[in-house]
């Protein structure tokens, strides 16, 4: 039988003399069972086997708090006191002395104004005797004003750092393709007009399926680095190709959706392939790239400079048609190939400029670090593309697309303006 049992059996009497004349149990040093936590357990067990009745515990037997304690006001001041007077009455604890407990406050906190509001209540009530205090008011601490600056600050902080990137990343050379691949890479075999062709090609492919914005103009640069990296042979076939998965490649980019509107077999039926080919071609080109498929455009700059100018210009439609004028000449602009030489901000920055100046808000102050005389080139190839719209591929359609989408029309005032 155990010697000691791990629970309190009911109706055994706490701290009772034995029952019918059994024997306690006595543990080493003489120390009797009733003693440990005041019950007889060998002794109570025994006598429940032989049917002996067991007598009730009695109010007697229940341990009582001290006198201390009893003698003690409900309202006494000290909490501390009242609770260590408390832990007094309970023979088996040990209540630490005054000083110890006195090193560790409660509502003691280390920063004097806490990030998190945090509100100092008084302590609860004990029972109705309280009842005749007034409600005192609740304190809420708040965070000093001078911190909240910190959080606003934060934007410009990442601005500035988003603006030094996209600088650094459109200046790579794994990124960036080579100005005379139609003359290198190519041999002679591929002219502007064909490259005109294509990218008015990919255009009406991006239109078609409405794919993300923006993809234009990472699919034109997928091509441009691919033909400055490998002689491209098939013809036009072949081309139109290459410039298909590269819209495809782009637009999945841009927006993950893409393949809910178009996907290999789009491409496919599109080129009047087999869709094993375009897979393939999709495969070759992003391996040509090194499958660095991220680098900022022209169309991400344009978005980049004008993202807080709903505050400089007057009105937020007179932004918004800033903005939509400046992505149009920005892809008219993909189809010089005298543009390739050029940094996508310094496209972007142009395309600004020439934007504002038709809508009435030019300035000669500088757009994203660029001088005026810094973005004549690209400037005078947009100039040149509006006086030739017959002889470029694509700009005619460009120009359609761009009225219908708007319902307005535009012309370019003299390039004189520009270099009063």
């Amino acid at each position: 039988m155990c010697s000691v049992a791990p629970f309190v059996l009911p109706g055994l009497a706490c701290g009772a003399a034995p029952v019918l004349g059994v024997q306690p149990t006595t543990y080493a040093g003489g120390v009797p069972a009733a003693a440990w936590c005041g019950y007889g357990y060998d002794a109570d067990i025994s006598a429940l086997l032989r049917g002996a009745v067991v007598r009730p515990s009695m109010p007697a037997d229940l341990p009582m708090p001290s006198m201390e304690f009893l003698t003690l006001s409900r309202r006494h001041v000290d909490h501390g006191a009242g609770f260590r007077a408390m832990l007094h009455g309970i023979h088996s604890i040990h209540v630490p002395g005054r000083g110890l407990m006195a090193s560790f406050p409660m509502d003691a906190h280390d920063d004097a104004a806490p990030t998190t509001p945090v509100a100092m209540l008084r302590a609860p009530r004990s029972y109705s005797d309280d009842a005749a205090e007034d409600d005192a008011a609740v304190t809420i601490k708040t965070p000093p004003p001078e911190k909240r600056p910190q959080q606003e600050q934060c934007g410009s902080e990442y601005d500035a750092s988003i603006d030094a990137t996209f600088r650094v990343m459109e200046k790579d050379p794994a990124e960036r393709p080579s100005p005379d691949y139609l003359s290198d890479t190519q041999a002679g075999d591929m002219m502007m007009i064909d490259r005109a062709t294509l990218i008015e090609k990919m255009h009406h492919f991006t239109r078609y399926y409405d794919l993300a914005p923006g993809t234009l103009h990472r699919a034109v640069s997928y091509v441009d680095r691919f033909l400055s990296a490998r002689k491209m042979n098939g013809g036009e076939r072949q081309l139109l190709l290459l410039g298909a998965a590269a819209v495809f490649a782009a637009a999945k980019y841009e927006d993950r959706k893409t393949t809910q509107r178009i996907n290999a077999d789009t491409v496919a039926a599109y080129v009047r392939c087999t869709r094993s080919e375009a897979l393939d071609v999709e495969r070759e080109l992003v391996a040509a790239l090194g499958y660095r498929l991220s680098g900022p455009t022209a169309y991400t700059f344009v978005d980049h400079f004008l993202r807080h100018a709903q505050d400089q210009e007057k009105e937020v439609s007179a932004a918004a048609l800033v903005r939509a004028l400046a992505h149009h000449l920005a892809d008219m602009a993909l189809l010089d190939y005298r543009c390739v030489a050029l940094l996508p901000s310094a496209v972007a920055a142009s395309a600004i400029v020439l934007a504002r100046l038709v809508l009435g808000y030019y300035s000669t102050a500088p757009v994203a670090g660029y001088a005026i005389e810094e973005l004549s080139e690209c400037m005078e190839a947009i100039y040149d593309m509006h006086e030739n719209l017959e002889a470029w591929p694509g700009c005619g359609p460009m120009m359609e697309d761009w009225e219908l989408t708007t319902r307005l029309r535009y012309s370019l005032p003299h390039y004189s303006v520009l270099t009063r």
